[in-house]
């Protein structure tokens, strides 16, 4: 059990160091290739988006509709984010703007496909 305990702990924290390093090293390669800022942020709001999603509808993933939904949702998350960072919305609102889309995009897996997403974000 502590094992586990401690394995798990060295994992979290390799996973973690492993983040920042991509992470720093996007914005590197970004601004050695003179690719724009704009991208590179929506391509991480995107896979945070991924990784969100891909857990509330992991009940689901196996179903043929579900990988094009969640594309469809990713991409959204990216515009929304990308439109907020664009007109310099306050940082105030970001939450509730992102809880009202992840809220819809529940209400659409649901309405469009029966879908409902776990609650255990």
């Amino acid at each position: 059990m502590a094992i586990t305990r401690v394995r798990d702990r060295l994992l979290m924290i390799g996973i973690a160091l492993l983040v920042c390093v991509f992470g720093v090293g996007s914005f590197f390669f970004a601004d050695e290739y003179h690719i724009n800022d704009n991208w590179l942020l929506f391509a991480w709001v995107s896979f945070l988006a991924i990784a969100i999603f891909a857990r509330a509808f992991r009940a689901h993933l196996k179903q043929p509709f579900m990988m094009p939904f969640l594309a469809g949702l990713t991409v959204v998350h990216g515009l929304i984010c990308l439109g907020l960072i664009k007109w310099k919305v306050p940082l105030l609102y970001w939450l509730p703007v992102l809880i009202v889309e992840f809220s819809l995009s529940a209400w659409a897996a649901y309405r469009f496909f029966g879908v409902i997403p776990s609650g255990d974000i």
